[in-house]
């Protein structure tokens, strides 16, 4: 058994014995692995897998249970048990494609039979036919919405809708770490925090106004928003403000009659849908 193997069975034991349970359990198994993406700084994604697991105690009704009763019967029976909870199809596949995903890798560690109880079982994203994105109108309506009176939050968060769509539909994450030396000779440059690819694009007037209007003297971030120095304290203050954005977008969108909720994700599908027939000249 190599280091890392025997590192993660440890790990699972520690969290077996303290649940006292006998053997390597499915559940302090899982358990074990959010603690490991929390060690590795992917906080999002130990919140989300500690979630999908917090379902399937819901539905087993108890704390633990051994992997050798991780069958297909059982996962047939959750499945069923999650439609009848009137979940949509993406949501339940995510429930059960985490949990597939955990086995796999009990497999890989030598604890689990190396079989496959989600045979059968269709856990594929169905791409959504439709994607709300706001038309150029809308988004210029957004812009000229007199917030006069609105908390410096709903101004900061539709600064941030727009700044998304004039950077041709910039992530969140990545809006955040932009500093001024990501600016240079009228270029925005910056690389992507998820794919690593570099992207440039015009600096425009309308950019550089809206980052003015968020300066901060000692700082060279032009949203200097995320302040902590660890990186789960970081994420903390990121997963804070972008809840903070997002219900504050939807607010406006109801001010402009939008009838689905706005919020950053409309931001960038915004600018892809309207790639093919609107510029950003057309915006600013």
């Amino acid at each position: 058994m190599d280091n890392n193997r025997q590192k993660n069975v440890q790990t699972v034991a520690v969290h077996v014995d303290s649940q006292n349970v006998t053997g390597f359990g499915f559940v302090a198994y899982t358990n074990s692995r959010v603690e490991k993406l929390r060690d590795e700084g992917r906080y999002d994604a130990a919140i989300k897998l500690k979630k999908y697991l917090r379902k399937f105690l819901n539905y087993l009704g108890k704390n633990e249970v051994p992997f050798k009763d991780i069958d297909a019967l059982l996962m047939r029976n959750y499945h069923t048990w999650l439609k009848n909870q009137e979940l949509g199809r993406n949501t339940i596949s995510l429930y059960i494609r985490n949990l597939k995903r955990v086995y796999k890798l009990a497999v890989n560690d030598g604890l689990a039979a190396d079989c496959n109880p989600f045979e059968g079982l269709d856990v594929s994203y169905r791409v959504k036919k439709y994607r709300y994105g706001l038309t150029l109108d809308e988004v210029k309506r957004l812009r000229d919405l007199d917030l006069s009176g609105e908390s410096e939050m709903t101004v900061f968060a539709r600064d941030i809708f727009l700044f998304t769509v004039y950077t041709k539909g910039m992530r969140s994450d990545d809006i955040f770490r932009l500093t001024s030396k990501n600016i240079k000779n009228g270029q925005l440059t910056y690389r992507q925090h998820v794919t690593g690819k570099e992207i440039s694009l015009p600096w425009e007037l309308a950019m550089q106004e809206i980052a003015d209007r968020y300066k901060r003297k000692g700082s060279t971030l032009l949203f200097p928003v995320i302040t902590a120095k660890s990186p789960h304290e970081q994420w903390i203050q990121y997963d804070g403000i972008l809840h903070r954005i997002n219900y504050n977008l939807k607010k406006l969108g109801e001010k402009i009659g939008l009838g689905y909720p706005l919020n950053l994700t409309v931001a960038r599908h915004s600018w892809e849908s309207m790639t093919k027939s609107v510029s950003i000249s057309d915006l600013l």
